[in-house]
């Protein structure tokens, strides 16, 4: 009697050497992508990355050597106009203001609606006394829908109208900075000072308030809490607020002031 093989056994056995269509399996070769050749930074990377640099010294307040990144910059770009208006920057903080005044000159020449550089204009001739033409560069400044920090220029157009004397448009300023950018702690500070000016402390108070619930590293909100409410007679809360001041940061000259303030309480006694 003939044996017959299961037929699932012969297909175990034939598949272990056959394809389901009768040839001889291959083996899959996978390839594998070449590894990603290393491409050389071009100029324009090069001096983008020179800039990055030099901005974040000049952040840092190292003038000469953001200058020294920032015209290695220029040497590889040299119609880049935030180069120049760094640069101008620059030498505003370093003093030099006619240096400063030729750099920002060239900026807006390379982009006229350039409101960064329009804004650092109006700095440098505020720091030249002429408030008049400062005023005009803000407002330049401005004029562009597409400036990305107006905030910035409202501030400075609400200084400009503190040293005239005019506080209600300074005010007007600060509201219209803080409607740009609702975080902006500048146009905070300087809108408090100018309420507790006008004896609207409690409003002052609110907005000190505000900026700890914002930035509970800034030390100046709690400086002035602490010599408001030292005024006010409440003494526990004067002290609590002086002495957290201190220890955001001990070694700043607001640090300094609410140290005086608390030797002058102590001083005074219950």
């Amino acid at each position: 009697m003939r044996r017959f093989v299961p037929l699932l056994v012969v297909l175990l056995f034939s598949s272990s050497c056959m394809s389901l269509w009768g040839g001889k399996e291959k083996e899959k070769k996978v390839s594998l992508p070449p590894p990603p050749v290393a491409k050389k930074p071009g100029k324009k990377e090069k001096a983008e990355g020179y800039y990055q640099i030099g901005v974040a010294y000049l952040e840092l307040g190292e003038i000469p050597l953001a200058l020294n990144y920032l015209f290695k910059a220029k040497k590889l770009t040299p119609n880049d106009p935030k180069i120049y208006n760094a640069i101008g920057l620059a030498f505003i903080r370093r003093g030099n203001l006619d240096k400063a005044e030729e750099y920002l000159k060239k900026a807006l020449s390379l982009k006229p609606n350039f409101s960064e550089a329009w804004l650092n204009m109006g700095i440098l001739y505020e720091e030249k006394g002429d408030l008049k033409k400062a005023r005009e560069y803000y407002e330049k400044a401005l004029s562009n829908p597409l400036y990305l920090t107006p905030e910035v220029a409202y501030y400075r157009l609400a200084l400009l109208d503190e040293k005239e004397g005019n506080l209600e448009r300074a005010k007007k300023e600060l509201i219209l900075a803080i409607r740009n950018n609702n975080n902006y702690a500048p146009a905070y500070l300087e809108l408090a000072k100018i309420l507790r000016k006008e004896g609207k402390v409690k409003e002052a108070k609110e907005i000190y308030y505000r900026l700890i619930e914002l930035y509970p590293e800034l030390q100046q909100p709690y400086c002035e809490l602490g010599k408001i409410y030292r005024q006010e007679g409440n003494i526990s809360k004067a002290v609590a607020f002086l002495q957290k001041c201190i220890k955001v940061n001990p070694n700043t000259p607001l640090s300094s002031e609410a140290r005086m303030e608390l030797e002058e309480l102590n001083e005074s006694g219950p």
